[in-house]
């Protein structure tokens, strides 16, 4: 019998010790009567993630996410809650949801929306692995991404579709394992589990980095290939943490702070003191509670009223899809714009132009 390197509880308890120290509220919540949720699917890399959360001793409630996209995935999902509850989960529930559009993206979406409603206020667990970390990396790297992207999938975070959804926090215990390490603890715990078809589909990105480009790698440049880009990624993302915490201070040092404690606007002459990385690192945290999802051309954009200052208009951001901060009505007239006005970096709206077919 294969034995995972790690058992998934062991996994468990080293990340819960991990949570005390960096967020030690979330971490009570974790621990305590309410328990976690857990996004199970039946795969081997959910089982696991609920074995051991049951052998680390938290109160697990399993939610299994039918997306409805393939014959017979009803019962799938009745399975998977009944090994939940076999494997001494508090609760197992089956949430059927209606997927709007094709591809990972639409699903994963649905999935998110559905783990956060039901979390209600407590943490939610999900199953990533060092192989999902490894695949990541390597489309990130496709797409020509910085550090954050490269840094790959964060152990614990309060910034998530999942948090937006009505969750306190999501939770990756099982980043250090690999398929092989969960296949096996099912296997110790004498569960079987779940292949999804989608896994093998030449229809999804990441499916074909896992089945034919990771293979190919291995082949040429040798078998701990998956774990050292994993750990390239695990690098990076103690990188950009460290630089989050500078960008951080970058924004306490020239903000000033406006109504409800948001941070209106930026010193321009503070700004110019820091190198360019780190500027740029501090735009992103600045206009998270504003913006929308911003690309490096934003960033880019934003960064040149700073540094390449030529009396230029103002720079156009995303509207973010459900923001407490802004008037979600008056997207439809106005624009969300970054700008430069007395030496201070804003965001601001600006009422769009009407449509003129002569121009």
């Amino acid at each position: 019998m294969a034995r995972p390197t790690v058992s998934a509880a062991a996994r468990i308890q080293r990340w819960l010790k991990e949570l005390k120290a960096e967020d030690p509220a979330a971490h009570a919540q974790a621990i305590g009567p309410r328990g976690v949720i857990v996004g199970l699917s039946g795969g081997a890399d959910s089982l696991a993630l609920t074995s051991g959360a049951v052998r680390a001793g938290l109160t697990v409630h399993a939610v299994i996410v039918d997306h409805q996209l393939q014959e017979g995935s009803a019962r799938v999902a009745a399975r998977a809650a009944e090994q939940a509850r076999e494997l001494g989960a508090a609760s197992a529930q089956v949430v059927t949801v209606t997927v709007n559009g094709a591809g990972e993206g639409p699903a994963r979406t649905a999935r998110y929306s559905a783990l956060g409603r039901e979390a209600a206020g407590r943490g939610v667990l999900v199953a990533h692995t060092a192989t999902d970390d490894a695949e990541g990396f390597l489309v990130a790297l496709s797409r020509g991404s910085g550090t954050d992207a490269l840094a790959g999938i964060r152990p614990f975070a309060r910034r998530h579709p999942v948090v937006t959804a009505g969750a306190a926090w999501i939770g990756r215990p099982l980043l250090g394992a690999t398929r092989a390490d969960t296949e096996a603890e099912c296997e110790l715990v004498g569960v079987d589990f779940w292949e999804d078809p989608h896994n093998y589909s030449q229809d999804y990105l990441r499916s074909r980095v896992r089945q034919e480009l990771l293979p190919v790698m291995e082949e040429i440049l040798g078998g701990h290939v998956l774990g050292n880009l994993a750990r390239s990624a695990r690098l990076l993302r103690e990188d950009a943490q460290a630089l989050d915490t500078v960008a951080r201070k970058i924004i306490d040092s020239c903000a000033e702070v406006g109504a409800g404690g948001l941070v209106a606007s930026l010193s321009i002459e503070e700004l110019g003191k820091q190198p360019a990385a780190l500027r740029k690192r501090a735009y992103k945290h600045w206009l998270a509670p504003f913006a929308g999802p911003l690309t490096n051309a934003h960033i880019e954009a934003i960064d040149s009223l700073v540094a390449n200052w030529r009396g230029q208009g103002p720079v156009a951001v995303p509207w973010p899809e459900d923001s407490p901060t802004m008037n979600t009505d008056r997207r439809t007239s106005h624009r969300l714009v970054v700008r430069r006005s007395d030496q201070l970096l804003r965001i601001d709206e600006k009422l769009r132009q009407p449509y003129s077919e002569g121009r």
